[in-house]
């Protein structure tokens, strides 16, 4: 099944996306459909291999008749016409009815001219509304501003022919003129902000690189990043960005990731270094050998987060669309009501469709389907722009409601970074170099960090061969070298040193031993204080044993934790975790290595360590830290409870303000009640609009300078 990406432009509501998605999901074939407000994106897939892009159109447009698709891939490219057009129609249509209105002339010709004025101005939405009632059997914002404006224009008419005579302008055409152009101004205010706003989301994630230089030999040429093999040679240069996943092979040069990390300061790259797609070089020139495809790249996945990222709504979200679909129906319903209820009460018959009008106009739920949103998109935006990819809004609401987080040790507080520190013999047959040798041997194809710190302080030992190669998770190797059976592993705390102790074991015998130090993480101790300051729980789930365990949660201040854990074991405490909690409680997990892949995945909410580790880890978990620092869990903890706040205070402002001006409105406090409608449909929603775009500002507070000197777990405890 291939999966379709269309851009689906001039959509300029949620409710309206909402109604678009549901249409094409109905075209035969197509499955997955998701439409993402935001972004304007569309994806599906479907299987089939005939042309349905006019089936995709028909439905497109039946749905919103002035959408514009764009392919990437395609000829099915419209021009950018909708708000200029929108604009003349508006001045034309302002300036023949105000004519109308304001130049002496007989009132028969004041009509013709308002008419045509308001027609005008409200024929785009009254075209839309009749296209979604016809053809897609929807009644929403259009539908009910077309029935409040053309409403408000018969009333004003009826009181020109019965109580005016033709002799004046009735009561209601003036309003229904300056209702009309009021709207159409906030609503070519709303397209603006909210094109502004999609630019600025965007803003925040531009990181895709535009080509690839590539090395043959002494010539070089641009080519598409998709089109680079690994183990290709890519140059760069000051100013671009990197396009592919790499190692430095020649050159140094100053780097910018802050795009992909958060991190304002420029970091280093010189021969050897690793270097992630997205990269912006500041000065030098780089050649690196690409270690991954486009579509495995560092930016590849980090797009691939944030577009899949609306397919995970939040309850909130979700809870709006539905409240949305029905909103409109309910607001008809009421509308009916008032009228019935005013005629009951002896009003005249014109006041009581007046007010059931104004009704109509105050309720549109475009402040609901639009601000809450674009609140949870923004948030995503600026956390993606720090770092930190979410996989969709409902796990940003769950990170503001977590009550327990349970932490792997190693790579995750730690920095898995460990450094030999000493090698002891046991056996005085074999010396210093030979136990290394040994261990080299048995750690040559592992990508534990202590096996890596062995292999590092081996560099330049001959590997041979060995055979019967056994790995057992969580205990060690063993392998058969020259007829002897060597064991390495039984990774424990040496009692004597403080540090980590490998054995070395032939034939049942041990001959040796090699301490290794690791260090926390910089931002360990802070994240650790702050969650503990939210009433969150901690605790610590380790393959390691039970002293270094015990340590690394003394200084971190988590009370509880397990050790000497295989993979199974942390995934059947986290089981028992999720089954004795509250209905309301959540637990996080926290991660990096394939080995916690099954934990990640089981969490209510799973955080991995490091875009750059494995591609497992970063499927199963629902948020990915991209530089590993486990800070950055506060601030995702933040920043949620932040855009929970902005979404609320939406919701209660446009309910609240709504319900208070049809009160009001009701009891006849304001004579101009159709213009104090217009500011409860379309100023309400302008202001909720802004409101959430100051997450696209959110400041995450002052970061820590990084560089700072690592220290290993028996410095820190020595303070």
């Amino acid at each position: 099944m291939k999966r379709y990406v269309y851009e689906i432009r001039n959509i300029d509501c949620a409710q309206c996306a909402k109604h678009l998605e549901t249409a094409i999901s109905r075209i035969k074939g197509f499955e997955n459909v998701s439409y993402n407000f935001a972004t304007m994106k569309l994806t599906f897939e479907t299987e089939r291999t005939d042309d349905f892009f006019p089936d995709l159109k028909r439905a497109v447009y039946n749905t919103e008749p002035d959408a514009q698709i764009i392919h990437d891939n395609s000829q099915h490219r419209t021009r950018k016409k909708f708000f200029t057009l929108d604009l003349i129609l508006f001045l034309v249509g302002a300036i023949i009815g105000f004519v109308g209105y304001l130049v002496p002339m007989p009132v028969t010709a004041k009509i013709v001219l308002i008419s045509i004025g308001m027609c005008l101005l409200l024929y785009k939405t009254a075209y839309k509304a009749g296209v979604q009632l016809f053809k897609n059997k929807n009644i929403g914002e259009n539908f009910l501003i077309t029935i409040a404006v053309l409403g408000t224009f018969g009333l004003g008419l009826f009181n020109t022919i019965v109580e005016e005579g033709y002799q004046a302008l009735g009561e209601g055409i003036e309003e229904c003129l300056m209702v009309i152009v009021l709207y159409s101004i906030g609503k070519m205010l709303e397209s603006s902000v909210l094109a502004s706003s999609r630019k600025s989301i965007s803003n925040l994630m531009e990181i895709q690189p535009d080509f690839a230089m590539l090395v043959h030999g002494d010539h070089e040429h641009k080519v598409p990043p998709q089109d680079v093999k690994i183990g290709s040679i890519i140059k760069v240069r000051p100013g671009e960005r990197v396009a592919l996943d790499g190692v430095v092979k020649s050159g140094s040069a100053s780097v910018d990731i802050s795009h992909l990390t958060g991190e304002s300061l420029p970091i280093s790259m010189s021969k050897g270094s690793k270097i992630l797609a997205g990269t912006i070089l500041l000065d030098g020139v780089l050649e690196i050998e690409t270690t991954s495809l486009y579509t495995e790249s560092a930016v590849a996945r980090i797009m691939d987060l944030i577009d899949n990222a609306n397919d995970k709504k939040s309850k909130t979200e979700t809870f709006i669309n539905k409240f949305s679909k029905w909103y409109t129906l309910i607001v008809i319903g009421l509308a009916v009501i008032v009228f019935f209820g005013a005629w009951a009460l002896g009003y005249p018959i014109t006041t009581g469709i007046y007010y059931a009008l104004i009704l109509l106009f105050i309720s549109c739920p475009c402040a609901f389907a639009i601000s809450v949103p674009l609140a949870y998109f923004s948030a995503l935006g600026r956390a993606s722009k720090d770092g930190i990819l979410i996989k969709g809004s409902n796990y940003l609401d769950i990170s503001a409601k977590v009550s327990k987080v349970i932490f792997d040790k190693t790579g995750t507080l730690t920095t898995g970074q460990f450094v030999v520190k000493d090698i002891i013999s046991l056996d005085t047959k074999y010396s210093t170099q030979d136990i290394l040798k040994f261990a080299v041997l048995g750690e040559q194809n592992s990508i534990h960090p202590i096996a890596r710190a062995i292999q590092h302080r081996g560099h330049g030992i001959k590997l041979e061969n060995v055979s019967n190669f056994v790995e057992n998770s969580g205990k060690g190797v063993s392998y058969t070298y020259k007829g002897d059976v060597v064991f390495v592993g039984n990774i424990s705390r040496d009692s004597t040193d403080d540090l980590t102790s490998v054995q070395v074991i032939i034939n049942d015998k041990p001959i040796g031993k090699i301490l290794l130090a690791d260090s926390l993480k910089a931002n360990s101790v802070e994240l650790c204080e702050y969650l503990k300051k939210q009433n969150v729980k901690l605790a610590m789930l380790s393959g390691d044993n039970k002293q270094v365990t015990s340590h690394v949660a003394e200084m971190l201040g988590i009370d509880e934790f397990k050790s000497g854990l295989t993979p199974e074991q942390k995934y059947t405490l986290l089981e028992e975790d999720l089954k004795n909690k509250n209905k309301d409680e959540y637990i996080a997990f926290v991660g990096d290595g394939i080995n916690d892949a099954p934990s990640l995945s089981r969490a209510d909410l799973g955080i991995s360590m490091g875009l750059a580790g494995s591609p497992a880890t970063v499927e199963a978990s629902d948020i990915v830290v991209v530089d590993d620092d486990p800070g950055k869990i506060k601030d995702l903890h933040k920043l949620s409870k932040y855009t929970r706040g902005i979404v609320w205070s939406n919701i209660i402002f446009a309910l609240v303000t709504k319900i208070v001006i049809i009160v009001l409105e009701l009891c006849g406090v304001f004579s101009e009640g159709m213009l104090v409608a217009v500011f409860a449909d379309v100023g309400v929603t302008l202001l909720a609009i802004i409101n959430s775009l100051r997450l696209l500002k959110y400041n995450f507070g002052k970061k820590k300078a990084k560089g700072e000197k690592i220290v290993t777990i028996k410095e820190q405890s020595a303070h």
